[in-house]
Parts: structure tokens; C-alpha cells; sequence
């Protein structure tokens, strides 16, 4: 029997991550083997009870983006790879056999943002002194970037200005079909009203109609055993707060299957958007605008917009990125779903796959997010089995209030059954601190009423 938490266990007043110095072996953050004590597990191999020998390991981080001037600094943005290092070193631990070898295989990997340089994150992560100081221990561990689609963008606008295919997940990938399983088959919505940013509208909604809901899955999910999830603690325009749960978007190699929103506003069947005539105008020429207009007009617009969105208390709103989006919050239960559930070939397990989350927080990403996070220091590192209630409970060390999230708020739904144990009535840590929400959610994330623990 597999041990289990009932609630994750928390670690506060961490210190500060060790310096990354480019080309140098990142040292280990002191605070995974104190988490992984106080959740009471041997401190030698704290992972043995869900890792054995053979096993097959994915460990996915949040490497959403490369950090750049004008967006974020690394610490607010990505998993911090003195978390990565020791959480990699005890899975080897756990996937060595009697005689000391390594049997098995790590798995690396992540989908990040389109636009994201992943060479130069690697490079801002120290990550290839950490595959080489691996490959000298013989630990094999296997660094897949696993996306569909490769795009160049203008680092000061974000404008994309090309895009290529990529070779995506080195194991292949396989198209699931959720069919009336998947959230999304609450909506009903018509064909053609599903949009990603940045992709063909008429894409996704040919891959989300009534009775089928499709999906570009890596094969190194589905061919796992086991899944470590290391997400960031950040805001999110869209859905209010990213982390355990939303990192697995991260296992989806095409965005173009992904559902962010509904086409338009309210009032013609979408949630893109407010009902206003300020957002049907700027839905309408921002495509033209970006495509016409010089680099210095398009840095100067969005310089005033993202002033606007984070000093307004009804800003402007494009792309699903307000609490009125009913839609992300479903693809991400889908994905959650997928990542407990579905095995080779896309074939339902037998039992659910282990889920291991070690949630970074020592810098959490306020503001907005998740791209353009400003770093705050909250110093909490989170460990538990249910994706969850990791989320549940880090909305209210961050002084937010749970209920009014919908990917939150939604797993007291009789439908996410399947992904989590959490219930309403569970008592919740004190606030560590208040983190700032996105301009949009600024009236609903602040604390209401709650149940709380003694800190």
C-alpha cells in the first residue's frame, strides 16, 4: 500500500535559493530533504515507496519560459533548479537495486511556451553542468523538449514573427479522446468557438466538439510509471493562480489541442473577454495592429496596456485572461485526468498513476503572471500526493481565497472525483503572506472566509 497525506505537508521560512552561476554545477536547496523528513519518510531513500527498480520516471518542471528583459527574472518564472537537482538524485536513489545500479530511467522534460528559447533557458537554469555532473554518477536522465511548434517572437512586444515545427517528444505522441469524460463536454458549445492565443480558433474547436475532446499527449507521460511534478507558485491572468495543477498543460506537446477560451464575450456565447465595447474593439484590430504596425508603436501599446491592466480595477482583457474564463479551469482538469489515468496508447489504467508534487514557493511570481510574474518571497516549499489540494492549500498560504477559483473551486464537483480527495470542509493553513493577484482578479482572490489550522 502505497503511503498517502491527507493534507500536503508544508515547510516554511525557507531561505533563499543558492546562486545560479551559468556553466557551474547548481548546489542542492537544503529544504527538499527537510520536507521530505517532516512528511516522515526515510531520509535516505524518501522516494523508495513509490520508486522501485525499472521503474520509468517523468520529472516535470515549470519551464514555461526563458526569463528576458521586460517579462520576469528566472526566479519568479521557472522551477529553480536547486530543487530540481536533489529531487532527480533521490529518484536515482530509489531506482537503484541491490547492488547499488541503477536500474530505469529519468525522464526530463516539458512543453513550454512556443516562444520560448529553449536553449537559453537551459543556459539560464545551469542545466547542462547538472546532465553532465548526472551522466559522471551514471544517472540516467533523459532531457526532452517535448513541443509540436517552435515560434520566433519580438522579446519587447511578444509578437510572434514566425513559426516552425519541432520534433516534439523523441518517444512520439498519441492523440486521446476524452469524449463525454472530458469537462469540457459541459459547455456544449457550438463548432469553431474555441481559441488558444497565438493559434488557429478553427484547430482546437475541430479537436473539442460534443462527444470528443482530443488531445496531443507525450508518450513520455503515457509511458511512465511514476510522475514527480515540480511546478512554481505563481498568479495567472487566466486562472487566477498556476501551479500543481495547471503544470501539467505541460504534457500536452500541441497547444493547438488546448482550450484556454470561448470565442468573444458573454453575450454571444464566449468568455474570451468582458461584455464591453472596449474589448470587442481591441479583439477585433489587435490581430491587424500586430501585423501592421512598426516594433516601436507595438512596444509602446503594450507598455500602456499592461500599465492599464495592473492599475485599473477594470482593465482591459484579451485572450480568456479574466475570472470570467469558464474554460482553462476544464482543460486543466482534463489534463490532470489524463496524467493519473491513461497509459500507453492512451489506454485507461487499471489504478491511478502516482503523483508526487513538490511545489516550489520559495520565490512565488505575484502580479502578472504567468508570464510577467514580479518575484516575491514567500519562502514555502509544499509536498503531497494530491496535485489538489497542493493548489487548495498554497491559495490560502498566499492570502487568496480558494472558493473564488475555478479550477479550485471545482474540485468539490462530483466529476473530479477521479483527480483529487480534497473537500470543501478542510481545514486550510494561515496566510504566509498576501500575494498580489492579476489586475482582473483583484476583487475576487483576496480572502473572504475560511477555515484555517493554527499556523
Amino acid at each position: 500500500m502505497l503511503p498517502d497525506f491527507d493534507h500536503p505537508v508544508i515547510l516554511r521560512q525557507q531561505p533563499r535559493y543558492p546562486a545560479i552561476d551559468p556553466g557551474q554545477l547548481v548546489d542542492s536547496h537544503t529544504g527538499v530533504a527537510e520536507l521530505f523528513a517532516n512528511a516522515g519518510l526515510d531520509p535516505v531513500n524518501p522516494l523508495g515507496p513509490w520508486i522501485q527498480p525499472g521503474m520509468r520516471v517523468l520529472v516535470k518542471p515549470n519551464w514555461v519560459r526563458h526569463a528576458a528583459e521586460e517579462w520576469s527574472v528566472l526566479e519568479a518564472l521557472v522551477t529553480h533548479p536547486s530543487l530540481l537537482r536533489p529531487v532527480i538524485e533521490f529518484v536515482a536513489r530509489a531506482l537503484c537495486n541491490s547492488r547499488g545500479i541503477i536500474e530505469g530511467e529519468i525522464i526530463l522534460a516539458d512543453a513550454p511556451l512556443q516562444s520560448t528559447n529553449f536553449e537559453l533557458l537551459l543556459q539560464q537554469s545551469s542545466i547542462s553542468p547538472l546532465l553532465a555532473y548526472w551522466r559522471s554518477r551514471s544517472i540516467p536522465v533523459h532531457l526532452r523538449d517535448l513541443r509540436r511548434v517552435i515560434s520566433v517572437t519580438d522579446e519587447s512586444t511578444g509578437v510572434i514573427l514566425s513559426s516552425r515545427p519541432a520534433p516534439g517528444d523523441p518517444t512520439g505522441d498519441t492523440v486521446v479522446d476524452l469524449g463525454s469524460q472530458s469537462r469540457l463536454e459541459e459547455l456544449l458549445v457550438d463548432r469553431n468557438r474555441f481559441g488558444v492565443s497565438n493559434y488557429d480558433s478553427s484547430t482546437t474547436s475541430n479537436h473539442h466538439q460534443p462527444g470528443l475532446h482530443r488531445y496531443c499527449i507525450a508518450n513520455s507521460l503515457l509511458d511512465c510509471d511514476v510522475v514527480i511534478n515540480l511546478p512554481k507558485w505563481k498568479t495567472h491572468v487566466k486562472t487566477g493562480i498556476t501551479g500543481a495543477l495547471k503544470n501539467f498543460i505541460g504534457i500536452n506537446c500541441d497547444k493547438a489541442y488546448l482550450p484556454h477560451f470561448r470565442l468573444g464575450p458573454p453575450c454571444r456565447g464566449g468568455d474570451e473577454y468582458p461584455d464591453s465595447f472596449a474589448g470587442d474593439l481591441l479583439a477585433r484590430i489587435r490581430p491587424w495592429f500586430e501585423r501592421v504596425m512598426p516594433g516601436e508603436v507595438i512596444r509602446s501599446a503594450r507598455k500602456s496596456l499592461l500599465a492599464t491592466r495592473q492599475s485599473s480595477s477594470s482593465p482591459l482583457v484579451f485572450g480568456g485572461a479574466w475570472p470570467g474564463n469558464d474554460t482553462l479551469w476544464r482543460t486543466i482538469h482534463d489534463m490532470l485526468f489524463i496524467a493519473r489515468w491513461l497509459g500507453p496508447n492512451g489506454m485507461k489504467l487499471s489504478s491511478a498513476r502516482p503523483i508526487l508534487t513538490l511545489l516550489d514557493a520559495i520565490v512565488a511570481g505575484e502580479g502578472d503572471g504567468p508570464l510577467r510574474p514580479a518575484p516575491r518571497d514567500m519562502g514555502c516549499l509544499l509536498f503531497g500526493t494530491d496535485p489538489g489540494q497542493i493548489d487548495v492549500f498554497a491559495t490560502a498560504l498566499s492570502g487568496f481565497d480558494w472558493t473564488q477559483v475555478p479550477v479550485l473551486a471545482h474540485l468539490s464537483d462530483p466529476a473530479a472525483a477521479s483527480i483529487t480527495r480534497f473537500e470543501s470542509s478542510t481545514s486550510l493553513p494561515g496566510p504566509q503572506l498576501l500575494l498580489k493577484p492579476p489586475a482582473a482578479w483583484s476583487a475576487g482572490l483576496p480572502l473572504k472566509e475560511a477555515v484555517y489550522e493554527a499556523a
